[in-house]
């Protein structure tokens, strides 16, 4: 008999997936090398241009020097370490352990100061309000079953003015299957999409959230969209998932 949602640890059950991919060196979970730290250190490769934060360079402040910056969902060795190379106050909260422990690594071999925080992106009640210039939230939310509990503890740590950037998967990404023997997807399913509705999905746990949700959500909660653009992934036959730089006013 198939599960339902309602009978499982949804959290615990992410961390156990997000730790066994970790174990597998998914690309998302290797740290960024010592050489592009280094680049980055040296100002000869602007922080948002590399391959892990390829985002406009007015999205964020002219100097990071000290601000403080929230790396929601991101730890894998990677956002992190960029934004304390470029001499942040950052701070990296995740719910898997494995993933923290990339970080850890490039902290000891980079001797980078960053601040560890293991944890559910949807409680941050360990951060007191008005407390970050800048929060990261690398591509995360289809874990989340609510992603507006995400954005209200989001606009209540950060500061006025303060930035919220998140990559989301495109919804089209859950809509669309692929049929492999015709090369082709085919729109098969309704959003919101949850994963433990198909029964091959086993322990895995995804939502597929609409557009509404990931941005209306974020305006419903306070926040100003001040940017948008999509990330091409020039392998598919669309951009697979989305950018949008907020601001609490």
């Amino acid at each position: 008999m198939k599960r339902k949602i309602a009978d499982v640890d949804i959290h615990n059950q992410v961390k156990k997936n997000i730790n066994n991919l970790a174990d597998n060196h998914v690309s998302w979970s290797v740290p960024i090398s010592e050489d592009e730290i280094n680049t980055i250190k040296s100002g000869i490769v602007e922080f948002n241009r590399t391959k892990y934060i390829n985002l406009p360079r007015d999205w964020f402040p002219e100097s990071m020097n000290g601000l403080k910056v929230l790396c929601l969902a991101g730890a894998g060795g990677q956002q992190a370490p960029v934004f304390a190379a470029v001499n942040a106050d950052v701070t990296v909260i995740d719910l898997s352990e494995n993933m923290l422990k990339q970080d850890i690594s490039v902290i000891k071999r980079d001797n980078l100061s960053i601040t560890i925080e293991q944890g559910n992106m949807c409680d941050l009640s360990r951060f007191a309000n008005d407390n970050f210039d800048l929060i990261f939230n690398p591509p995360s939310l289809f874990y989340v079953p609510d992603v507006s509990v995400v954005f209200k503890e989001c606009y209540r740590v950060l500061k006025k003015c303060g930035t919220f950037i998140m990559e989301a998967a495109n919804p089209i990404n859950y809509m669309c299957d692929y049929v492999e023997n015709g090369d082709y997807y085919k729109v098969c399913n309704r959003l919101p999409y949850k994963s433990f509705d198909f029964e091959e999905q086993g322990d895995w746990i995804e939502y597929g959230h609409t557009l509404e949700e990931l941005i209306g959500g974020q305006i419903k909660c306070g926040f100003v969209i001040t940017g948008f653009i999509e990330k091409n992934n020039p392998d598919e036959f669309c951009d697979d998932s989305f950018c949008t730089k907020a601001v609490k006013l």
